[in-house]
C-alpha cells in the first residue's frame, strides 16, 4: 500500500478482531495457570465480583455500541462510507469484550477466586461467534 491509498476498512475489520480474541484468550489462559497453581497476587476479592460483573454485563454493551444485535448479518457490498462506518463499529464490539475478559484473566491473576475464569468466556464466546470474514 502507498501512502496515498486508502486502507481496507474491511480489512481492517477482519484482522483487529482476530487480534483482539487472541489477546482476550492469552490473558485468560495466563491467569487460568496462575489461578490452578496458587500463584495469585493475594489481591482483593471485590476486583473478583468486579470482573465477572462486565463480563456479563460487556456483551450487552457491546450490541448496543455496534446497533446490529448479537450476531451482525454478514456484509454485503456496502458503500465506502457505510463499509469504514460498520468497521469502527465492529472494532469498537470487540474491543469492548476484549476489555472484559482480559479484566477477568487480570483478577485471576490477582485474586485467588476462579469464577472469573469462566465469566471471562461469555465474552470470549460473544467474540468466537462474530467473527468476521476474511473477505
Amino acid at each position: 500500500m502507498s501512502a496515498r491509498e486508502t486502507p481496507d476498512p474491511g480489512n481492517a475489520a477482519a484482522v483487529v478482531p482476530r487480534a483482539l480474541l487472541g489477546t482476550s484468550v492469552a490473558v485468560l489462559v495466563v491467569g487460568a495457570l496462575l489461578n490452578t497453581r496458587g500463584q495469585t497476587a493475594g489481591g482483593p476479592e471485590v476486583l473478583s465480583w468486579a470482573a465477572v460483573a462486565w463480563a456479563l454485563v460487556a456483551p450487552l454493551v457491546a450490541v448496543v455500541l455496534r446497533g446490529q444485535g448479537l450476531v451482525a448479518a454478514p456484509e454485503r457490498d456496502l458503500p465506502p462510507g457505510e463499509a469504514a462506518s460498520r468497521a469502527r463499529r465492529t472494532i469498537v464490539f470487540f474491543a469492548v469484550l476484549e476489555s472484559a475478559a482480559v479484566l477477568a484473566g487480570v483478577a485471576a491473576i490477582v485474586s485467588p477466586p476462579a469464577w472469573p475464569l469462566a465469566a471471562g468466556l461469555v465474552p470470549v464466546a460473544v467474540m468466537a461467534i462474530n467473527l468476521p470474514s476474511r473477505s
